[in-house]
């Protein structure tokens, strides 16, 4: 087959592509280029070279403990005693964080108490519905003015 009006090439082989790819470019860039490192590639570089920075072996401390808790050691009520009379100890932000945990039960214990449809409530507005209550212009008015109120 022959196609007419193409220039003539010379055949590249597949050794030249690659090694045409491989080969640096010089002298390429212009005056005024640059190169802008995104935000999280800076971040993955810091990570790097913190990375590269850290100690070859963990704190020696990790490894006793992770050891402890291997072998059961912190199973023990004693040890568990020790440990909860240190945290109360600790600070007071501790204790700020238990009172406020007590607080929220409380709380949760108050409104569980609390039904969640007062049978009241409800057999009086199907009175009122009975008795045309609601069908009144200004009970309407209200009552949209109130869940307008609710919602804003």
């Amino acid at each position: 087959m022959r196609i007419d009006g193409l220039p003539n090439r010379s055949k590249i082989t597949q050794v030249q592509q690659r090694d045409d790819g491989a080969k640096p470019t010089r002298g390429v860039s212009k005056a005024g280029d640059s190169v802008e490192i995104s935000p999280s590639g800076r971040q993955v570089s810091e990570l790097n070279e913190t990375l590269k920075n850290a100690p070859a072996e963990p704190n020696p401390r990790i490894k006793e403990i992770r050891g402890r808790v291997e072998s059961g050691y912190y199973d023990s009520a004693e040890v568990r005693q020790e440990i909860a009379g240190a945290l109360l100890n600790s600070s007071t932000a501790f204790h700020e964080v238990v009172d406020e945990v007590a607080r929220v039960r409380d709380l949760q214990t108050e409104l569980d108490t609390i039904p969640d449809t007062r049978s009241g409530r409800v057999d009086e507005a199907r009175q009122r519905m009975g008795s045309g209550f609601y069908d009144q212009s200004e009970i309407r008015e209200q009552t949209a003015q109130s869940f307008l109120d609710e919602i804003v």
